[in-house]
């Protein structure tokens, strides 16, 4: 194996200029001191050796830390694991760390979490924020800590907020039930104690009304696998044709239930499906399913953080990503 050539240092860029260490720093961080001539030749030199700053020295000239916090409600749920691993990719690109902290959708936990990022100097924070602690993230704000919220909205709040928005998804979803005949349909909610739970649930159920049909029915279950599962077999006790998960996490609890049954999907029942992860792809009938797209979610809140860091104003404060109906083979057509 070829030995990994050593990073170009300021001593480096110094002994080949023939200048002091500190005036190569001066130069390098274009202070006036050091004539212009000076500092463009040595700022020439260093990139000419490819000399990269590393991020302690940055800090310690701009007085941060380049480090973000990030707050979520589950590392479990693969929906959550995939908007923390787009916000380190995204992060590390700009040379910046990530502390990563779980709530376990619990507000109290959320509290500890945003009062120790707070508290270690973090250059901002990036939050899925829990109800609960409106009050906590709105004073933070107050206090000009940069500040974005995602996949959760807090109501009536000016903190940016980056979200999906369930709408096009949910509606394309129900038409394609109807056109397939494959109502009724049951529904199984996320927890209304949340903006999503109860925006996805009045997007069905307005969805329902305008297609037509007398209301579905719905069980009010909560973002976990057990609470799917319980649903699905509440509903499937019901005589559904079709069960719709609002969630990722229910939608495992849907698969559970269907295998546990002995129920063939796309052809004993149907499924729609919330999140695009590659379980729901690998099933023997993939599952049709609506797409929050979460790793542009992610990338557009970095951009967002970012900005604010840097002393910007977001051009919005709230920013909605369409969701997409992603069609495949999990739903039977019944004459």
């Amino acid at each position: 194996m070829v030995p990994e050539k050593p990073r170009p240092t300021l001593k480096d860029i110094a002994l080949q200029a023939d200048v002091s260490i500190a005036t190569v720093s001066r130069a390098l961080a274009d202070n006036p001191a050091v004539t212009q001539k000076t500092r463009e030749r040595i700022q020439a030199l260093a990139t000419e050796l490819g000399y990269r700053p590393n991020a302690q020295a940055r800090a310690l000239q701009s007085s941060r830390t380049n480090t973000i916090g990030v707050v979520v409600p589950s590392l479990i749920n693969h929906y959550f694991a995939a908007m923390v691993t787009a916000l380190q990719d995204v992060a590390e690109a700009a040379d910046m760390a990530v502390i990563i902290t779980n709530s376990n959708e619990n507000a109290a936990m959320m509290a500890s979490s945003l009062d120790f990022l707070a508290s270690h100097g973090v250059d901002g924070i990036i939050c899925v924020p829990d109800e609960g602690c409106a009050d906590q993230l709105e004073e933070l704000h107050r206090q000009s800590l940069p500040l974005v919220l995602i996949d959760r909205e807090l109501p009536s709040s000016s903190i940016p907020t980056v979200v999906s928005d369930p709408e096009p998804g949910i509606r394309a979803a129900y038409n394609l039930l109807v056109r397939h005949n494959a109502l009724p349909v049951g529904y199984l909610s996320g927890p209304t104690s949340t903006s999503t739970g109860r925006h996805r649930l009045d997007t069905f159920r307005q969805a329902c009304a305008d297609a037509g049909f007398p209301e579905q029915p719905v069980f009010l279950g909560g973002y976990e696998q057990s609470r799917g599962f319980q649903g699905a077999n509440h509903l499937i006790g019901q005589g559904v044709k079709t069960l719709f998960a609002g969630d990722s996490m229910m939608t495992i609890g849907v698969l559970e239930a269907c295998h546990r049954a002995g129920l063939r999907i796309g052809e004993d029942i149907s499924i729609v499906g919330f999140d695009n992860q590659p379980l729901f792809d690998l099933q023997p009938r993939p599952l049709t399913l609506i797409d929050q797209h979460v790793e542009t979610m992610a990338h557009r809140a970095f951009a967002v953080l970012n900005g604010l860091i840097e002393g910007e104003n977001p051009q919005s404060r709230y920013i909605s990503i369409p969701t997409t109906l992603i069609e495949r083979e999990s739903i039977r057509t019944t004459p």
